[in-house]
């Protein structure tokens, strides 16, 4: 790692320091962990174990390892791929040759079987250019590996069963123990028509400009919705809505998880995504850099339900713009408290409760608001979005190892 040309030397040696603490302060399960699990789990081989440490660990923001994550991983891999996948790194990872060797199999047959679960399963990442040999990697459990396998919209067996398993340890609320501060990686940007009036707007409160700085557009199935739908908990919401710009965008499309798409359709795909009351979100940095963009419902959304399902801080930045009231206005219809996909709004005895910690700055309510009584309004010492992603990392580190020593 080098220093950005945006980053101080100062911050960029804060952000070493902080990735030299990780693995002293968070290895993942003990021996004996393991060991309780292995006895409890007689089916499970030594190498399923082996990665059962591996996604439950606190640097990750792993779930932990119980027997659900062991069935997951079981899922994931069959015993002969575990005995490959357990020898890879986090995301740069091996190349077959690499890992042929560690467990003394034959190269091109390592390399078979990575390829098979890197380009079908997409347990695993692959990097590489032609005509040189490809690197795999593993991912966390979420986000990471969960969106992975469920971005490129397959519907089989295989599929809907890795979605119902993810639910199903999503859903006991383990992520409410992850989060004990904010980790801002991500922002919702508000309904464009909601701020066009207003001077404190900047570019990267516009998902016109997020189109317009970009060439490069992919877009694939949203993984939330999907995985809820496996799970037998559709929302019926559209699903074509995950967008990733630039660098991202190219990488996803290359390896067919995303299909291509020109400046036109991928504006079209995100204002009816608006319309249709999902929250426009994207990492938490500025326009110019590979992003990736979901339209979030906050039945579906695993970022939107540490909120809405589990009321933990998670991964969302503070809002630039706020809902304010004009009582005048207000004919107290209900439709902010029906539409809101965070339940900030509430209308108990004809009286109107904001619920400020909930809100996420989507506009949704504003939009929908038949007497304009509501108005985005900024927020005064707003933070702007980091410029790239070394700085954002910066931003991140105190939440993020806060969750490392109350782990």
């Amino acid at each position: 790692m080098t220093p950005d040309r945006n980053l101080s030397r100062r911050e960029f040696l804060k952000i070493s320091a902080v990735l030299a603490s990780c693995p002293a302060l968070a290895a993942g399960r003990s021996s004996k962990e393991i060991r309780l699990l292995a006895q409890a789990n007689p089916g499970a081989a030594p190498a399923q174990l082996n990665l059962v440490e591996f996604y439950s660990r606190a640097t990750l923001l792993g779930p932990p390892a119980t027997p659900k994550l062991v069935e997951f991983v079981a899922h994931l891999y069959t015993p002969e791929e575990a005995e490959l996948v357990q020898h890879l790194s986090l995301i740069r990872g091996r190349t077959a040759k690499s890992v042929a060797r560690r467990a003394q199999r034959p190269e091109a047959e390592v390399e078979h079987i990575l390829s098979r679960i890197a380009d079908e399963k997409r347990a695993i990442i692959a990097w590489g250019e032609p005509g040189k040999p490809r690197s795999y990697g593993l991912l966390p459990f979420v986000p990471g590996t969960m969106e992975l396998v469920m971005m490129e919209g397959k519907n089989d067996e295989w599929h809907r069963k890795f979605g119902s398993l993810f639910e199903e340890i999503y859903d006991t609320g383990y992520i409410a123990r992850v989060f004990h501060k904010p980790i801002p990686a991500a922002r919702y940007i508000p309904i464009e028509e909601t701020i066009q009036a207003s001077p404190a707007a900047l570019p990267s409160d516009l998902l016109s400009e997020m189109i317009d700085a970009n060439t490069s557009f992919g877009l694939g199935v949203c993984q939330c919705r999907q995985s809820r739908d496996f799970s037998g908990q559709d929302c019926g919401l559209p699903r074509d809505t995950c967008l990733a710009t630039g660098a991202l965008a190219d990488f996803l499309i290359e390896r067919g998880i995303m299909r291509r798409v020109d400046r036109s359709e991928a504006l079209e795909v995100k204002l009816k995504a608006n319309a249709a009351g999902l929250a426009t979100m994207s990492m938490n940095v500025e326009f110019d850099q590979p992003n990736i963009s979901c339209s979030c419902c906050s039945c579906c959304c695993v970022i939107l339900r540490t909120i809405s399902q589990f009321n933990t801080p998670g991964l969302i930045a503070p809002p630039h713009f706020l809902p304010g009231r004009d009582e005048k206005l207000c004919i107290r219809c209900g439709l902010c408290e029906q539409r809101c996909p965070m339940g900030a709004h509430a209308l108990p005895n004809d009286t109107w409760v904001f619920h400020k910690e909930r809100c996420i700055g989507c506009g949704v309510c504003a939009a929908i608001c038949p007497r304009q009584a509501l108005r985005m309004q900024p927020v005064k010492k707003y933070t702007r979005p980091a410029p790239n992603y070394p700085r954002l990392a910066l931003r991140m580190a105190p939440g993020y190892l806060s969750h490392l020593i109350k782990s």
